[in-house]
């Protein structure tokens, strides 16, 4: 493959951008039609997979603290109902979003895309 053949990782923040705002269980899968991403995107890439992380929020306590938890022990976040939280890929941030309920799962409701500033 050529340099002019390859993606890099502004061809990649490009997509991401350009993303539409659908649900991922309404997102049209690689080989569909309707997905006009795809053309876009070297067609290996579809079956990587990439750790999502959603931090619902952090607690700092000492050790002495941590060592006298027991079943039932609350450990209180620093977030409150209705904060944003941040959703990563791979260890970077790539959003923010709203925790809600759907059926009986915990879900993450993507409110707002960031940027990234170059690296």
């Amino acid at each position: 493959m050529s340099d002019d053949d390859a993606m890099n990782n502004d061809d990649v923040d490009d997509i991401f951008d350009q993303a539409p705002d659908t649900p991922a269980d309404e997102v049209p899968k690689p080989d569909s039609k309707e997905n006009d991403l795809g053309d876009r995107i070297v067609p290996a890439v579809h079956g990587v997979g990439l750790e999502v992380s959603a931090i619902l929020g952090t607690a700092q306590m000492p050790v002495s603290q941590l060592l006298k938890m027991g079943r039932g022990a609350v450990v209180e976040l620093d977030k409150y109902i209705g904060d944003t939280i941040d959703i990563s890929i791979n260890d970077q941030m790539i959003a923010r979003g709203e925790v809600m309920i759907k059926e009986d799962r915990l879900c993450v409701e993507i409110i707002e895309m960031i940027k990234r500033t170059g690296d």
